[in-house]
């Protein structure tokens, strides 16, 4: 049975009121004092247990001083920051450098134009079911089906250089379209087509000779966009301590890397 201090004490009060009878001895006062004492220090030493282990399992924060003679960006730099990952991708704009209209297959066909943007997109519709080539400055650089194919989807050809080069100025774009039997002859029917080198789309095109067709060839500026980099890791706060003695909690996940540490 649990003995607490109401509950001995009610038990006195009970002997005190009993005239006859063997009553409490003092022995039996000090054995039920002395388990009550042992009971209240276990208690005492599973709370400050448990105190003890939520401390260990809670992150302690990381201390960065400041010293008399840094600086703010110094001490950003200094600090090991969060990890970014730059974002980078291109995106064609609205600007058209030439839009021209061809009924001309079977042939390579040049389109010189003049832009002023780093990169550039070239589209191509077809009218009619065909596979196309595209080439930049001499350089073949896309390829594949073009208008409604027998998915019954419109597959245009659109393709934006990514290769770093500057191409503001002067260039040139050619274009060639063959029917897609032409190159997936000897593939099985529905089977993805495999891409030709160089030769290879020359002879197809030598081969299959010049053929009336319908399609839209555009040339439109294109940017390479950067965007800032964004934080992707954050361990854990920090303690900024100045020269002072002042402390300051911060975060490393709310400032990207280069933002100034706050000083007095």
């Amino acid at each position: 049975m649990t003995m607490t201090d109401n509950d001995l004490r009610d038990l006195l009060a009970r002997d005190a009121s009993v005239v006859k009878g063997a009553g409490v001895t003092l022995a039996d006062v000090d054995r039920r004092v002395r388990r009550i004492r042992r009971r209240r220090g276990a208690a005492g030493a599973v709370l400050a247990a448990g105190l003890a282990v939520a401390v260990l399992v809670t992150t302690a924060p990381r201390a960065v001083t400041i010293a008399p003679g840094d600086r703010p960006a110094a001490a950003a730099a200094a600090m090991p920051g969060p990890s970014l990952t730059p974002g980078v991708s291109y995106l064609a704009g609205q600007r058209v450098f030439l839009e021209k209209e061809t009924e001309t297959g079977g042939r390579v066909l040049r389109f010189p134009y003049t832009g002023i943007s780093e990169s550039v997109n070239v589209r191509v519709d077809c009218r009619e079911p065909s596979y196309g080539f595209v080439w930049l400055n001499g350089r073949l650089e896309a390829q594949g089906v073009c208008g409604v194919q027998s998915d019954h989807v419109d597959h245009p050809i659109s393709w934006i250089d990514e290769s770093g080069r500057d191409l503001a100025g002067r260039n040139e774009v050619a274009v060639a379209l063959v029917p897609v039997q032409r190159v997936a002859a000897d593939g099985e029917p529905e089977a993805p087509i495999p891409a030709l080198g160089e030769q290879e789309a020359e002879r197809v095109i030598a081969e299959t000779g010049e053929y009336r067709t319908g399609a839209r060839v555009t040339i439109r500026e294109a940017w390479l966009l950067r965007s800032a980099p964004t934080p992707i890791n954050c361990d854990r706060d920090i303690v900024i301590r100045k020269p002072n003695g002042q402390e300051i909690l911060s975060s490393a996940c709310d400032r990207p890397t280069g933002f100034p540490l706050p000083v007095d």
